[in-house]
């Protein structure tokens, strides 16, 4: 290739067009992945960084409709089977999307709502009505879709229960596999005012077999198992909310590797930006072992969609897309954030997993529930002296104090005269969950924050609730607690993390090549947390961390 085709890719990806990836492995046939642009033969300034679009293994159509009110994620082949039949699943040809489209919502007698829409959608010569499934809560349609959420200057979803990220299903289209580039999907409405085409690659269920780095060395067999044991397990996907702002890569190697040590098999990061160079480093390194699948979320990637006005940073999009690249090749799908660890006690996820998967069976749970409780000790600043005695501690040992009890109404809901009782389903206990993949008789749809959706009544019917010592969420954050003056009045408790999880995580971590990144990261960052700021506390909060 010439230097002017080497730059005119290189420009590509600037722009994030959509062949920029395809373009950038052209020039580099050995490789499996994008590779950073030499100086001798792309003229690069010294301030310009890797454009997103190379850094990543997904590009997302984010197609905008004529109207401007309504985004396309992508366009997607969505494995679905009927119940009671014993054919094979069928591809339904549906997109992803976000903000408005013509709809029609209306009520029958009983005051059950139904959706209606006269959109139609076009695939080469094929015509197909489109189907509609909205995200729904505990109010209307028509308030969740319309009315919520009016003072915010966008047609996206937003905070105030505004749900307006939605899938369109295309069931009489066939997806013709006998083409090598197929003809773009077409929505539009009877009316014209609505058009929208999407051109890119359907986005399907793809497996992600473990394969060595770039340099070809051997395959990385998981810590939570042996090699020949790799079919005996549940798999588990993690779909990772949207991340922003990592600089320091101690704390994203130690999360990752805590959880392929109690049993997730893979992950997909939603990159809102480009973090820190160490940080895409170790990115890198763990795509290399086909662990992570990167896909650029950032604001010009997708026309300022998945900015912060979005609810957060579109965040039940990306949910959902995770899920539908996930149906059929993976057992369950765990949904969380990045300050938060999954806890499963010595049993890693496996005892969850049974539970969840024996509540499908008895009753036709599709999903589990747990709670979220907080880890406060991140917010002890420690002195120069106590720093010295940590130094040689994981973050993940380092903070292993928790709440005694959840704080009403931030982490539940009290129940009855003085808070005698109280619950924590679903958002009043910052509630995280993780949704069966392999059922394909399960329809898909739009994925809420702390539950499958926001109706309550349904989620009590269809999902499991876990106990604390079973499954729970550990959250590395409590800004509710700081904000409220509590952290020098709040009980802490010991509660480390199983010891031969942390074991493992020494093990791998001062291994080549993470050992290099992980070293690197102790002398160029602090030891705290990138979004935590720590606050000076009471000597028993220190007397706490010094002892454990």
């Amino acid at each position: 290739y010439s230097t002017l085709s080497l730059n005119a890719c290189l420009l590509r990806g600037l722009e994030r067009m959509y062949d920029s990836n395809m373009c950038w492995m052209l020039m580099h046939p050995t490789s499996k992945f994008a590779v950073a642009p030499e100086e001798d033969v792309v003229h690069l300034n010294e301030k310009d960084k890797m454009p997103p679009a190379l850094m990543s293994d997904v590009e997302h159509a984010f197609v905008r409709s004529s109207d401007g009110n309504f985004i396309a994620i992508d366009r997607y082949l969505i494995q679905i089977k009927e119940i009671n039949r014993r054919r094979k699943a069928t591809q339904v040809i549906g997109v992803l999307g976000d903000g408005l489209i013509p709809l029609t919502i209306e009520k029958n007698e009983k005051g059950e709502e139904s959706i209606r829409t006269d959109l139609k959608c076009s695939y080469g010569s094929d015509q197909s009505p489109a189907k509609v499934i909205l995200m729904n809560g505990s109010e209307s349609y028509h308030e969740t879709y319309y009315t919520n959420g009016e003072k915010y200057n966008t047609p996206f979803s937003t905070n105030l229960n505004r749900f307006r990220t939605l899938l369109i299903l295309c069931e009489e289209l066939r997806y013709d596999n006998s083409l090598s580039r197929h003809p773009p999907l077409i929505l539009s409405s009877d009316d014209g005012k609505f058009h929208l085409k999407i051109g890119s690659s359907f986005a399907r269920p793809i497996a992600q077999p473990r394969g060595g780095n770039l340099n070809g060395s051997s395959a990385r067999v998981p810590a939570n198992q042996p090699s020949d044991d790799e079919d005996s397990k549940k798999k588990v996907v993690h779909c990772l909310n949207p991340i922003y702002g990592l600089k320091d890569p101690k704390w994203l190697i130690e999360y990752l590797e805590y959880h392929i040590a109690i049993g997730v098999d893979h992950f997909h990061i939603y990159n809102v930006d480009m973090h820190s160079p160490d940080v895409q480093n170790v990115l890198e390194t763990y795509r290399n072992w086909n662990l992570i699948t990167r896909h650029d979320w950032s604001g010009k990637a997708s026309g300022k969609y998945t900015t912060r006005i979005t609810y957060e940073h579109a965040k039940w999009a990306a949910q959902t897309d995770c899920a539908l690249r996930s149906r059929g090749i993976y057992d369950y799908a765990l949904f969380s954030d990045i300050d938060e660890v999954a806890m499963g006690g010595d049993e890693g996820l496996t005892q969850a997993l049974d539970m969840c998967e024996q509540a499908h069976t008895d009753r036709g749970a599709i999903g589990c529930s747990f709670n979220s409780n907080t880890v406060s000790s991140v917010f002890t600043k420690l002195t120069a002296d106590e720093e010295v005695k940590m130094k040689d501690k994981l973050l993940l040992e380092r903070y292993d104090h928790m709440e005694v009890k959840p704080v009403c109404p931030s982490n539940c809901r009290c129940l009855g005269k003085n808070c005698s009782e109280m619950t924590r389903k679903y958002h009043y206990g910052r509630q995280k969950y993780m949704v069966n993949m392999h059922d394909l008789t399960i329809p898909p749809r739009p994925l809420w924050t702390h539950a499958i959706s926001g109706d309550y009544d349904e989620m009590d019917r269809i999902m499991e609730q876990l106990p604390d010592d079973v499954f729970h969420i550990r959250h590395y954050q409590g800004h509710w607690l700081k904000n409220r003056n509590l952290l020098d009045k709040m009980e802490e408790k010991y509660a480390p993390l199983p010891k031969q999880f942390i074991d493992k995580l020494r093990e791998t971590i001062f291994k080549a090549p993470l050992r290099r990144s992980y070293e690197k990261a102790k002398e160029d960052f602090s030891s705290g947390l990138d979004w935590i700021t720590p606050v000076e506390r009471p000597a028993k909060y220190h007397n706490n961390v010094l002892l454990a």
